[in-house]
């Protein structure tokens, strides 16, 4: 049978093996517990992390609806400056066509002015004259010879007379191609103008465009970066969850252990508490044994005395009557 002794270095080894296992245990959650706040503030900043990759993400996708806008109206503008340019070519053979005849016209005037050596022709006299030569022929007496001379005469007024509407006539429409060449001009103007806007347009367009893949660019290596950090945070939020996971297991098997050691430990004070109540009960059956052994010592010496015929005092009956050496009655 284990002594007391060895049951109170028992109970001390076992304590201390708890101490130890308490200490390693509150270590263990204490680690646990930093690293479940620490796996908050990984979680806190992946799901800042993730707002921000869903807003690069939204300004990704507003660049792109931007940049189509911006495609389309300059695809617009091109098509603009070309219908353009296709009218001022049209404004340009229709101009041409116009020169050429005037041009001719010019060569006709010419030709007629040379023709009549310069002289300013008045269609209003020229008429007038006809009209009286014509009344006195036919007043005049006959005359073949005068008669063929002065319808000469009046044939040739009246071919300066048809000289003159030519002349009149070339002049009208010189004019009016030059009127139509300056409208023709002022149109151009008009759609060069057009195109210079168009070009400038264009212009800004391209540079708004250049400047929105820039942002894409920028945006996009934004994206490459967050999602970088994304797979870095869920990275270490699972490594964080797996020790979380492996620390408490640990501590399971140490809350084992310390179960097992409580037993035990349970076991052991209570053999001690039984120890110690048995040593406590020997002692008493001893001091019991003890007490009755003195008491029959000291009876017998008092009834030794009795038996002398001396006096015994009250004290001295009461230890005969306890040591029984007087008969109940």
């Amino acid at each position: 049978m284990i002594n007391k002794d060895e049951l109170l270095s028992k109970i001390r080894e076992l304590s201390s093996s708890m101490d130890q296992i308490e200490g390693q245990i509150a270590a263990i959650t204490k680690e646990i517990e930093d690293k479940r706040n620490a796996l908050g503030e990984v979680r806190r900043s992946l799901a800042e992390i993730r707002s921000q990759i869903d807003g690069v993400r939204a300004k990704f996708q507003k660049i792109r609806e931007d940049l189509n806008q911006l495609r389309a109206r300059r695809q617009e503008i091109i098509d603009s400056i070309r219908r353009a340019k296709s009218q001022i070519l049209e404004l340009n053979m229709e101009a041409q066509r116009h020169r050429e005849k005037l041009d001719a016209y010019r060569k006709a005037l010419s030709a007629i002015n040379e023709y009549v050596g310069g002289r300013p022709l008045d269609k209003e006299k020229m008429k007038m004259l006809v009209e009286r030569l014509e009344y006195y022929f036919e007043t005049s007496p006959t005359d073949p010879e005068w008669e063929r001379q002065f319808i000469r005469t009046i044939s040739e007024i009246e071919e300066e007379l048809n000289l003159a509407d030519s002349l009149e006539k070339l002049r009208s429409h010189i004019q009016e191609i030059r009127n139509r060449l300056d409208e023709l001009r002022k149109r151009k103007d008009e759609i060069r103008q057009n195109i210079a806007n168009l070009v400038s347009s264009l212009n800004s367009v391209k540079e708004e465009i250049a400047r929105l893949k820039k942002e894409r660019e920028e945006a996009y290596r934004q994206l490459t970066e967050l999602k970088k950090k994304r797979e870095e945070l869920k990275q270490a939020r699972d490594e964080l969850k797996k020790a979380i996971v492996d620390l408490a297991v640990k501590r399971k098997g140490l809350r084992a252990q310390l179960a097992q050691l409580r037993d035990e430990l349970n076991k052991y004070t209570i053999l001690l508490k039984a120890a110690d109540l048995s040593e406590r009960y020997k002692n008493a059956v001893e001091v019991q044994n003890a007490k009755r052994e003195s008491l029959r010592a000291r009876a017998e010496e008092i009834y030794q005395k009795l038996l002398r015929g001396e006096r015994l005092t009250h004290e001295e009956m009461k230890v005969l009557a306890e040591a029984g050496y007087l008969a109940e009655e």
